[in-house]
């Protein structure tokens, strides 16, 4: 570490970069950047360092002593170009020529391979797939998945320790155990989710945007630069959704939901301030009815609420109560009679 600069452990920087850092060292840190411009650049040295030995890239291999050593030299001569250092000067020279953060970080990419990211074995994959109709499991860890149609998981036949990883082609609601020691990430096309414990869908079909929906919990949605190795992450809580459009790489938060999102898996309607022609339309396209209307101004009134496996007779009672509407029935048609909403909208 660099002593011209305020010293900070090293350990607390790599948990403050993998988010294992408490609220008093996150404090820590921050201090430390605000000191000078010299502590971020740091910050993003050791980052990027760490990043290329494997422990903090979203897909870890083995690291290899040899290669870590070779694409450090390789920074050296990086280095020294931007410096105009003498190319005639030997390896262990140039070292020596080096600011103390470069060195320092070089110490730290063999210690993090010791401690902390010893080679991994090859261990077998166990495939979950869907055709037709949506498929229920449980992982190793006791999370539990609902697997959509036509999708695939593929997971580890025994999980890391310090992480649980999957890796997702469609589509996937995730009810995921907690375990504060392995956090548990998904790998869906370009985009990654890190979760602790926490329910939400999950949308990665090829060719199509990245989608998460979170219903408990919270959510890390991110990316990482394959040539910066610079993540873009944004954090989801109950009730917010994120997506990655096509051939983008940042993350954004979706202000709208969509109500039948996750109806596929528990047959769950969520309604927010959704109007009726809306709501109508969804319910006559999932339950198979028709639904008239007395007055067009029916269609103005706005629903919030949430119908999980619900008969179609429970979702009419609760409608017509809720805007003191009155309905009759024959057959498979619905007939709503009432005001409407146009005035106490206006």
């Amino acid at each position: 570490m660099n002593k011209n600069s305020e010293h900070i452990d090293d350990k607390l920087l790599l948990r403050f970069l993998l988010g294992e850092a408490s609220k008093d060292e996150i404090h820590q840190v921050e201090e430390w950047l605000q000191l000078s411009e010299k502590n971020k650049k740091l910050l993003d040295n050791y980052e990027a360092i760490w990043l290329e030995a494997g422990k903090l890239t979203p897909n870890p291999v083995a690291v290899d002593t040899a290669s870590v050593w070779e694409k450090m030299s390789d920074r050296v001569d990086q280095y020294e170009e931007q410096k105009k250092l003498p190319k005639t000067i030997s390896l262990k020279s140039r070292f020596a020529l080096i600011s103390s953060s470069i060195a320092a970080a070089v110490v730290i990419v063999f210690g993090v391979y010791h401690l902390l990211i010893k080679p991994s074995f090859k261990t077998q994959n166990i495939l979950i797939a869907s055709t037709e109709e949506f498929v229920r499991d449980t992982l190793p860890d006791g999370t539990n998945i609902a697997l959509n149609s036509n999708s695939t998981i593929t997971y580890p036949e025994k999980f890391a320790k310090n992480e649980r990883r999957v890796k997702l082609e469609g589509e996937a609601f995730f009810n995921v155990e907690h375990n504060k020691e392995q956090p548990f990430i998904i790998e869906a096309g370009n985009a990654f989710i890190k979760v602790l414990g926490t329910s939400f869908d999950v949308k990665a079909y090829a060719d199509s945007e990245i989608e998460v929906i979170v219903t408990d919990g919270l959510v890390q949605l991110f990316t990482v630069d394959s040539e910066t190795m610079d993540t873009t992450s944004i954090l989801l809580k109950a009730g917010e959704k994120g997506k990655i459009a096509i051939n983008e790489r940042e993350p954004i938060y979706v202000a709208d939901r969509i109500p039948d999102e996750i109806y596929w898996m528990d047959y769950t309607l969520i309604f927010n301030d959704t109007d009726l022609k809306k709501v109508f339309s969804l319910i006559e396209n999932y339950y198979n009815i028709e639904i008239k209307v007395s007055d067009e101004r029916i269609y103005d009134c706005r629903l919030s609420t949430t119908f999980s496996n619900n008969s179609i007779d429970d979702i009419i009672e609760v409608i017509v109560a809720t805007f003191e509407f009155e309905y009759t029935k024959e057959n498979n048609t619905f007939t709503i009679t009432g005001n409407g909403c146009a005035e106490k909208n206006i």
